[in-house]
């Protein structure tokens, strides 16, 4: 039984080692997932748009936060980066879509 119980007790540096690697992998795996829909996304606009706008992706506790700097001035822009994020969140995951939020910020002039 003493045997045992020593045995449990040299385990457990490397089953908590195990859990903390483990916990570190899906932390990056979630940032690579970040920045593939970050790259998608930049395409989309810049596919549809030219060099519009820069979105920033990020998921928060289960949902999409897109934050785009945009041109205010210029509302069908506006309204078009807004459709191309709706339809590129949407039709990312098929029919079950995760929430998505989408913060728009003014364009500063250069």
């Amino acid at each position: 039984m003493t045997t045992l119980l020593v045995i449990g007790l040299a385990l457990v540096p490397f089953i908590v080692i195990i859990g903390l690697l483990r916990v570190a992998d899906h932390i990056v795996g979630r940032r690579r997932a970040d920045y593939a829909q970050q790259i998608a996304l930049t395409d989309a606009i810049h596919r549809e748009l030219g060099a519009a706008a820069a979105p920033e992706v990020r998921s928060l506790s289960g949902e999409w936060m897109i934050r785009v700097a945009v041109p205010l001035e210029r509302p069908s822009t506006v309204a078009a980066i807004v459709r191309i994020i709706d339809r590129m969140f949407t039709a990312a995951e098929g029919a079950r879509t995760r929430p998505f939020r989408i913060v728009l910020t003014p364009l500063t002039p250069r």
